[in-house]
C-alpha cells in the first residue's frame, strides 16, 4: 500500500512540474511572439530607396570617376517572372505564403543546428532585405530577433511585389555590381527581358557567395550552382520539365569579360578591394559605407596605358592576357591600371615572376651587404648546387663575367651564386621588408630564379621596383590616397604611412645603374633609344617542356614612374620573352607618355665613388685592382663602388717604373738578363760597344712571365747593357722609367765606366 501511495505522490509531483513547465513555456512563447509582432520600431521606409547609393570614388584631381548612383534601378514591372521565380526557388520557396518569417524553415534550421550542421539558413527574402537595409551583419540572437521583428512589420506595409523589387535591386553580385539589371548587363550583356532560364538561375545562384560564384572568375562554380537552382525551379514547378531538360546541360557565354574602355573597372574594383583591407569591411559594406575614396587615378596615364594594353598587335594571339600598371614614384600611388581581361582581385592574381625577382632577392641584398660590387666577376659555367642544377637561357655560358653584365644578360648561374653568398633566409628577410612573403619551403636557391610555390601578385612586384626607384625606401603601392566618411572626416590618409628602409641609397643606386645597363645593352635593349634614364629588368617563365612560356614581364622605372607590363596566362611560344613584347609595350608607353617633359636622370648619392680600375688585372686576372695614379686612360676602366665595398689592392706600375728583381748574369761571351715581366709595360734594351756606340737591340711589348734574355758581349772591349721600362701615354708620348745598366767584364778595364 505504501508503494502505491509513493507512486501516486511521484506522479502528482511530476504532473505539477510538467504543468508549470508548460505554463512557463506558453508564457515565454506568448511574450516572445508578442514582442516579435508588437515590439520594436517601425522601419524607415525612406531608407529602402538608399540601399546602395552611398560611395564616391575620385581621381587625382578630385573628379568623380565612380559612384553607386550609376547603378540602374529597375521597377517590378520590368522584372521577368522567370527571374523572380529563380530567386524565390533558391532563397525563399514559401515567400508568397509567409508574413515575413518562415517558421517551418526556422524549425528546420534549429533542428539542423542541434544536430551540429550549421549550414542551413532560415532567412526569408524579406529578412534579407531588412538585414541589408537596416541592420549590421553581426551574428547575434539580438540582431536576428530585430531582423524578424522588422520583417514582419515590413510585410504589413509593403506588397510582396514591392518587397521583391527592393530586394532584387539591392543584391550584390560581385565585380562592383548591384541589382539584377546591372548584373545581367555585366555578365551576359543582356537586358532582363532577354534572359533565358539558366541565366536567371545563375543570377539567383551568385548571391550566396558573390566571390565563389562570380561567373567571370569562377565560371565552373557559377554554372554548377546555376544548374542546382534550375533543378529547384523545376521541382517547385516554376519551369516545366521540358524547359529543365533543355537547359540542364547547357552552358552560358559570359560576354563582358573584357573591361570597358572608359574609366577602367579594374582600377575601380582594385580600389574597392584595397578599401576593404584598409577599413576592415567586406566589399558590400564598403560600397554601402557612405565613404568618399580619393585615388591617384590619372586619366592621361590611364588612357595611354589602355591604348597599349588593348592593342592586339602586341600579343601572340587573343587568348593571351595582358596587364599594365603605372606607379608614381613621388607618392607610390598607382595612377593607371589596365588589363585586357577582368582581374577581379589583383591581390590574389599571383604569377611566377621569373628573372624579375633577381634584383630584389639576389643582387640588391648582396650590394647592401657589401658582398659584391657591379664590377666583380663571377664564373658563369654549368654548375650544380647539391641536387639543384639550374641552367642559363638556351644553355649559353659566358665564363668570367661582371655582375653588371650578369644582370644585363640575366644569367641564371650567376644569380644562384649570388643568392648562395647572401643566404636564402637573408634574401627572404629583404623581400619581407617589401611585403613579399616567402613560404618556408621556398627558402632555397631556386628563389634566385623566381621559384615560388604561390608566386607573387603584381602589386608586390611593382612595390619592389618602386623601392629601387626611391633609393631603397619602401611603401606599398596604393590606389587610394585618402578616405573620408560621409561627414568629411578623414578615416585614412596615405601620407601618414611610414616608409621602410630596405636597401641603403648607395646599394639602390648601384642596382639602378646596372638596370640602366640592362636597358642599353642587355635583355631590355629595346629601350636604348630613349633619351632619358630608364632602368629595366625583364623576366620569362618557361613551361615544363621549355617549348612554351607561361609568363613574360618587363618592369622598368624612371625617376618619375615605375612601370610593370605582363603577358601570360596561357602557353606562349618560346620565342615570346620578356625582352620582346612586354619591353616593347613599356617602350611605347614611355614614348607616348613622356612627350612634353622627360624625367630627370638618376642622381649619384653621397657614398658612391667612381674609381679607375687596372684594365689588365680586370680583363686577364679577373681581379679588381685600383689603377696607378699615372696610368694612361687606355689602361684603366671606370668602376662605381659604395664605400662598404671599396677595392683595397692597388697597382703601382705607372707610379714607380723600376725593375726591382732584375739580375744580370755573365758567362764567357754573353749576359743573361732575368726579371718578371710586367705585361702593362714595354722594355727597351740598348747595347753600347766600342765600334757602334749605343743602339737599340730589342723592344719587348706585352710580354708576361719570367724574362730570360741572353745578349752576346765583346770579351775584349766589353759592353754596356741598358734596359729601360716604358709605356705610351694618352698623348702617344713615351714615358720611361728607371734605367738598369750592366757593364760587362772586358780585357780593357774601365772602357765604359
Amino acid at each position: 500500500m505504501k508503494k502505491n501511495n509513493n507512486r501516486k505522490k511521484i506522479f502528482k509531483t511530476l504532473f505539477v512540474i510538467a504543468c508549470i513547465m508548460i505554463g512557463i513555456s506558453v508564457l515565454a512563447l506568448s511574450i516572445f511572439f508578442g514582442e516579435l509582432y508588437f515590439g520594436g520600431d517601425q522601419p524607415d521606409m525612406a531608407q529602402l530607396g538608399k540601399i546602395h547609393y552611398s560611395l564616391n570614388v575620385y581621381d587625382n584631381e578630385n573628379q568623380v570617376i565612380f559612384d553607386n548612383k550609376s547603378q540602374e534601378y529597375v521597377d517590378y514591372e520590368q522584372i521577368p517572372q522567370l527571374l523572380s521565380d529563380a530567386f524565390i526557388a533558391v532563397e525563399d520557396k514559401r515567400f508568397y505564403s509567409h508574413h515575413g518569417v518562415d517558421y517551418v524553415r526556422v524549425a528546420g534550421a534549429l533542428i539542423s543546428n542541434i544536430k551540429g550542421n550549421r549550414t542551413q539558413g532560415a532567412s526569408t527574402i524579406t529578412q534579407q532585405l531588412v538585414k541589408n537595409t537596416y541592420l549590421s551583419s553581426e551574428q547575434t540572437f539580438s540582431r536576428k530577433f530585430k531582423e524578424m521583428q522588422t520583417a514582419i512589420k515590413l510585410e504589413k506595409q509593403l506588397s510582396k511585389e514591392q518587397i521583391l523589387e527592393y530586394y532584387l535591386n539591392m543584391l550584390y553580385f560581385g565585380s562592383g555590381e548591384y541589382g539584377v539589371k546591372n548584373a545581367a548587363r555585366r555578365f551576359f550583356d543582356k537586358e532582363l527581358s532577354e534572359l533565358n532560364p539558366l541565366e536567371c538561375a545563375m543570377l539567383a545562384g551568385i548571391i550566396k557567395s558573390p566571390t565563389k560564384y562570380n561567373p567571370i572568375n569562377n565560371y565552373d562554380n557559377s554554372i554548377a550552382r546555376a544548374r542546382v537552382v534550375l533543378k529547384l525551379m523545376s521541382e517547385q514547378n516554376k519551369i516545366s520539365e521540358n524547359i529543365y531538360n533543355d537547359y540542364k546541360n547547357s552552358d552560358i557565354i559570359i560576354k563582358n569579360t573584357i573591361i570597358e574602355n572608359t574609366f577602367d573597372k579594374n582600377y575601380i574594383n582594385s580600389t574597392i578591394l584595397e578599401a576593404t583591407k584598409l577599413l576592415s569591411l567586406d566589399e558590400k559594406n564598403v560600397l554601402n559605407s557612405g565613404y568618399n575614396i580619393y585615388t591617384y587615378f590619372d586619366a592621361n596615364s590611364q588612357n595611354t596605358l589602355s591604348s597599349i594594353i588593348s592593342n592586339s598587335d602586341y600579343y601572340q594571339d587573343q587568348t593571351t592576357g595582358g596587364i599594365g600598371i603605372i606607379c608614381d614614384n613621388s607618392n607610390y600611388g598607382i595612377k593607371a591600371f589596365a588589363s585586357n581581361r577582368n582581374i577581379d582581385n589583383v591581390y590574389e592574381f599571383k604569377r611566377q615572376v621569373g628573372s624579375t625577382i633577381k634584383p630584389l632577392a639576389c643582387y640588391a641584398p648582396a650590394l647592401d651587404q657589401g658582398l659584391i660590387s657591379p664590377n666583380d666577376k663571377i664564373l658563369d659555367e654549368p654548375t650544380s648546387f647539391g641536387n639543384y642544377s639550374p641552367s642559363n637561357y638556351k644553355d649559353k655560358y659566358y665564363g668570367w663575367t661582371s655582375v653588371n653584365d650578369c644582370v644585363a644578360n640575366s644569367l641564371n648561374i650567376a644569380s644562384v651564386k649570388v643568392m648562395q653568398q647572401v643566404g636564402c633566409q637573408t634574401s627572404a628577410d629583404y623581400l619581407q621588408k617589401m611585403n613579399i612573403n616567402i613560404a618556408e619551403e621556398d627558402k632555397n636557391l631556386a628563389l634566385a630564379l623566381g621559384g615560388m610555390t604561390y608566386g607573387m601578385n603584381m602589386i608586390e612586384l611593382l612595390g619592389g621596383y618602386a623601392t629601387l626607384a626611391n633609393y631603397g625606401l619602401y611603401k606599398t603601392p596604393s590606389f587610394i590616397k585618402k578616405i573620408t566618411d560621409s561627414n568629411g572626416k578623414i578615416v585614412y590618409d596615405a601620407e601618414n604611412t611610414v616608409l621602410t628602409r630596405v636597401f641603403d641609397e648607395q646599394s639602390s643606386y648601384l642596382m639602378t645603374d646596372m638596370l640602366l645597363n640592362c636597358s642599353k645593352n642587355g635583355t631590355a635593349k629595346k629601350l636604348k633609344s630613349l633619351n632619358y634614364d630608364i632602368a629595366c629588368k625583364t623576366g620569362t617563365v618557361s613551361m615544363e617542356n621549355k617549348a612554351f612560356n607561361s609568363d613574360i614581364f618587363a618592369v622598368g622605372y624612371t625617376t618619375a614612374d615605375t612601370m610593370l607590363f605582363w603577358q601570360g596566362n596561357n602557353a606562349m611560344d618560346s620565342s615570346q620573352t620578356g625582352g620582346g613584347a612586354t619591353t616593347l609595350m613599356l617602350k611605347n608607353f614611355a614614348n607616348a607618355y613622356y612627350t612634353d617633359t622627360y624625367p630627370t636622370n638618376f642622381s649619384t648619392p653621397t657614398g658612391i665613388e667612381e674609381l679607375n680600375i687596372d684594365k689588365f688585372s680586370y680583363e686577364n686576372l679577373n681581379q679588381i685592382v685600383l689603377a696607378s695614379q699615372n696610368a694612361p686612360q687606355k689602361s684603366v676602366i671606370k668602376g662605381k663602388f659604395s664605400q662598404k665595398c671599396l677595392p683595397t689592392n692597388k697597382d703601382t706600375t705607372y707610379d714607380r717604373m723600376s725593375i726591382d728583381d732584375i739580375t744580370f748574369e755573365q758567362s764567357n761571351d754573353s749576359v743573361t738578363i732575368s726579371f718578371e715581366y710586367n705585361p702593362k709595360l714595354g722594355y727597351k734594351i740598348y747595347k753600347r760597344d766600342f765600334a757602334k756606340g749605343e743602339y737599340l737591340i730589342q723592344d719587348i711589348k706585352s710580354s708576361s712571365g719570367q724574362a730570360n734574355i741572353e745578349i752576346g758581349i765583346d770579351r775584349f772591349f766589353g759592353n754596356k747593357i741598358t734596359i729601360i721600362p716604358y709605356y705610351i701615354d694618352d698623348n702617344n708620348l713615351e714615358i720611361i722609367g728607371t734605367p738598369h745598366k750592366y757593364y760587362s767584364n772586358s780585357l780593357i778595364s774601365g772602357l765604359y765606366s
